[in-house]
């Protein structure tokens, strides 16, 4: 049995990490006897993961460090994990250093990658630099919106083919609760601003828009409005008729009733339909790489959720709408956990991913 190591980093939220805690946690509870642990640039890691967490460099704290890619530290770490006298499954979650994936292959350990959607001249460009030292990529989505982003992409569809990508899920950490009250959640993920950031896409112009969408929905008659409060959000503005909800589980404040505003961030998205909440999805900067606005149009071609413009007038439309046609298959679809075991049983395995 393989000693499995998760490597997560963090840009300017938590994304990435906790999307390796939901593999983490269901192999430790699948497999108890497990041996694993966690390699991570944030002080919040240990409050994803179950397993031995280290936070790099220790005693630091580098969550606010925007450049994703200056990880000195952390790579020295995970060399130091991975010497020969144990075969290791190292498994990153979209970020890796091209130079390190080709030491661990080497050295006969084992890389799997959990491969955000990324715009496609980037990702085909990630992809054909370290693809031959890379044992196995995984698309935590269904295959059909991996189809719906790349299939007018000849080059990069035509590479998708290969065996060693495959699309499961979607999966999302689970809620140990559900909240039936009715409510809208404004969200902005950990809430961290990117350094090249257009105004226009900073946490303080989504909050503007935000406070006016809240201010003609408390016109409507809603009262129960909050703006969920990420780890890394600084708020220096008036919020109006938002309350701020601050958590870090804030899946549990989830539910039937709950409408969810989002900029098409993996984690948030899901995690709001898996719970049955009425879904918005508003326009994300074109200064990151991932590749939000075509998962907001697949989202709403599907009938799962709805997509808005992010001026206050359109996000209250959309708000006020009923619910998507098709969110409860969304909604059974996550709740279905696909993939997990899948990747479960990979990792596991002494043979090739």
């Amino acid at each position: 049995m393989p000693h499995i190591v998760f490597f997560g980093i963090n840009g300017v939220g938590v994304g990435h990490i906790a999307r390796l805690s939901v593999i983490q946690r269901f192999l430790a509870k699948h497999n108890p006897a497990l041996s694993s642990e966690a390699l991570c640039r944030s002080s919040m890691g240990p409050s994803f993961f179950t397993c031995s967490c280290t936070n790099v460099p220790k005693g630091r704290d580098l969550t606010k460090a925007l450049n994703i890619r200056g990880l000195p530290g952390l790579i020295n770490l995970l060399q130091s994990r991975t010497n020969p006298s144990k075969r290791k499954t190292i498994v990153f979650d979209t970020w890796w250093s091209r130079s390190v994936v080709k030491k661990l292959k080497f050295g006969r350990h084992r890389t799997v990658v959990i491969m955000e959607s990324f715009k496609p001249d980037e990702m085909l460009s990630i992809l054909n630099k370290s693809i031959e030292y890379i044992d196995k990529v995984y698309f935590p989505c269904q295959a059909e919106e991996i189809e719906y982003h790349y299939k007018d992409h000849p080059a990069l569809w035509a590479l998708l083919q290969d065996p060693k990508f495959e699309a499961v899920g979607p999966f999302v950490r689970a809620a140990d609760t559900s909240d039936d009250t009715e409510k809208v959640i404004f969200t902005l993920g950990g809430g961290g601003d990117n350094k090249d950031e257009d105004p226009r896409y900073s946490i303080r112009g989504y909050i503007e828009q935000y406070v006016e969408a809240a201010r003609i929905l408390h016109e409507a008659g809603k009262t129960n409005l909050y703006l969920a409060k990420g780890p890394l959000m600084d708020i220096d503005i008036d919020l109006g008729h938002l309350k701020v909800l601050e958590t870090m589980k804030l899946p549990n404040h989830f539910g039937p009733n709950t409408t969810v505003i989002t900029r098409g961030t993996y984690n948030l998205t899901w995690e709001a339909i898996q719970a049955g909440a009425k879904l918005v999805t508003t326009t994300r900067s074109a200064v990151l790489p991932e590749f939000s606005d075509s998962r907001n149009q697949y989202l709403e071609s599907r009938g799962y959720a709805y997509q808005s413009d992010m001026e206050g007038s359109a996000l209250a439309h959309a708000i006020l709408k009923e619910k998507p046609a098709n969110l409860q298959e969304a909604c059974n679809l996550v709740n279905a956990r696909p993939g997990l075991a899948e990747i479960t049983k990979a990792l596991m395995g002494d043979n090739d991913v």
